[in-house]
């Protein structure tokens, strides 16, 4: 299995805080319930930053809140196109 089997798009909005992008809300879209789910983060567990042919690869892992759930998630952000993914 590769990487594009396990991520699906999602919409992010993020902050700019010590020259470093960090993620604020994200909205996913389920295809089972035909509806977008938004989360708020509240919490940045860790980032996992890999350095690939002069471009930098970030996953974030997050404690997020949808209503009154709470789930962990991994957002990666694609460096060639600027895209966030959630990691499944």
């Amino acid at each position: 299995m590769y990487l594009q089997d396990f991520r699906r798009p999602c919409e992010v909005i993020s902050y700019y805080k010590d020259g470093k992008v960090y993620p604020l809300k994200f909205r996913v879209y389920s295809v089972e319930n035909a509806t977008y789910y938004v989360y708020d983060v509240e919490k940045i567990y860790y980032v996992l930053e890999e350095h690939n042919n002069g471009l930098t690869e970030k996953t974030f892992f997050v404690r997020a809140k949808r209503k009154r759930l709470k789930e962990r998630h991994t957002l990666y952000l694609d460096p060639r196109h600027k895209s966030w993914w959630v990691l499944t």
